[in-house]
């Protein structure tokens, strides 16, 4: 299950079923609101400089004005690859923040599909909101699910079984005449398939993979030389924002954009100057 046909079956209207069932599962949202939303792959966030690489989620849905989701496929750990997925979150509630005198801001739920375990536990599903030392909620502007998908084999822990399923066709290896036998009586299961068959035998899709797989390419490479610069002003225009909004503490916020703690509090007394 590569980033591109991932991001196919996550938003063909063939596949929705597929898509309400899992989304439905790991939030808890209705799945009548769910089958009425939006869902756009690869949607892609404002640049801030012109020298910036192409960013995009790879899934972003559309509930209302007021609340999306954001699913990001993680096939590998690149080292910073969940703070690039919560710098794209912050960059998406400043851009669609509301300012005035009864500020709006948007609320969003950041879910990561994660093809390793980043965090050595063994639970499936671990998630992520902005608490204090006493376990108090501060805000629900965010929330970050990571599924695990090598911990779903585990039945220790009780999890919804479309989320077992979810994970079980999309981490294992198998071939798709298999596939055909093993969800030849699930509706929803069955869609995938074919359309997972559809693709594989698409000369168009497959140029798009090659797209994806390039550009995944550059930004590794890029990392790993140390080429940056351009994600580094992203992160400061997104800090100066965040900053003005004034809903996240200093820590928050270099937990969130990968700023230094001293760098955040240079830009705050730059910007009260």
């Amino acid at each position: 299950m590569n980033d591109a046909l991932f991001k196919v079956i996550m938003t063909s209207k063939q596949t929705r079923a597929f898509a309400v069932e899992i989304v439905h599962a790991l939030t808890g949202f209705d799945k009548d609101l769910l089958r009425k939303a939006t869902y756009i792959g690869g949607e892609e966030i404002n640049k801030k400089h012109l020298q910036e690489k192409r960013q995009a989620t790879d899934v972003t849905i559309t509930l209302n004005n007021e609340q999306k989701i954001i699913v990001e496929m993680n096939q590998c750990d690149t080292g910073t690859i969940f703070e690039k997925n919560a710098l794209y979150l912050m960059s998406r509630i400043v851009e669609n923040t509301k300012s005035g005198k009864n500020s709006v801001y948007p609320k969003y739920i950041l879910i990561n599909i994660d093809n390793f375990n980043k965090f050595e536990t063994k639970e499936p599903i671990v998630i992520f909101q902005v608490r204090d030392k006493g376990g108090n909620v501060e805000h629900n502007i965010y929330t970050s699910i990571h599924l695990i998908l090598e911990n779903c084999k585990d039945n220790t822990y009780n999890i919804p079984k479309e989320v077992k399923k979810f994970a079980r066709l999309i981490h294992g290896k198998r071939k798709i005449e298999k596939l055909e036998s093993e969800y030849e009586k699930d509706t929803t299961y069955r869609e995938v398939v074919r359309k997972v068959k559809e693709l594989s035998m698409n000369p168009e899709f497959l140029g798009y993979y090659d797209v994806e797989e390039k550009h995944k390419e550059e930004i590794k490479d890029a990392e790993a030389t140390g080429i940056k610069k351009g994600a580094h002003n992203t992160a400061i225009s997104t800090v100066k924002n965040l900053l003005k909004l004034n809903v996240l503490t200093n820590e928050q916020i270099a937990n969130s954009t990968g700023l230094s703690l001293n760098e955040i509090n240079k830009l705050k007394e730059e910007m009260q100057k």
